[in-house]
């Protein structure tokens, strides 16, 4: 299994070379990133007021356009395996977002209060909130992105 490496798992998949064993394991793998995902953005708090709503509306129009996308760049009704592709592929682009994402979040939880405070911002917990916005929908477009190039490479 490729955790982190895209193009070697990309022209694995594009010469037919992942069995069905393999396949499950990334099955595997990408629904316990998908947990982790999950438990891990509860980390940052949920404030359900009209942002994270937006938010939700604004990740499934990427998710929706990037699915899309990935679908297009696999040969659309032509192309082949494209569930395979992606769920495998999804493991280690799944990695380094997560890894981005953990990085990105430790920065600004131990930064925040030195670079936004009450004096630069009238309102540091919406500050936070709309940093916290970006980066989601930044790490939302970056996988879908790097998915859509990695599944043009297993042709």
């Amino acid at each position: 299994m490729n955790f982190w490496k895209i193009k070697p798992l990309a022209k694995q998949l594009g010469s037919n070379q992942v069995s069905e064993l393999l396949g499950m394991q990334y099955f595997l793998a990408s629904s316990l990133l998908i947990l982790f995902s999950t438990y891990y953005s509860l980390w940052w708090g949920v404030t359900r007021d009209w942002l994270f709503y937006f938010e939700i509306v604004v990740l499934s129009v990427i998710t929706v356009f990037g699915c899309y996308k990935a679908f297009e760049a696999n040969g659309g009704r032509e192309g082949n395996a494209f569930v395979l592709k992606a769920v495998c592929l999804s493991v280690p682009i799944g990695i380094r977002v997560n890894v981005f994402s953990i990085v990105f979040g430790l920065g600004l939880y131990f930064s925040f209060g030195n670079i936004i405070s009450f004096t630069s911002f009238g309102d540091p917990y919406r500050a936070y909130t709309m940093i916290g916005y970006t980066g989601f929908v930044g790490f939302s477009i970056y996988f879908w992105w790097l998915l859509v190039e990695a599944i043009k490479s297993a042709k």
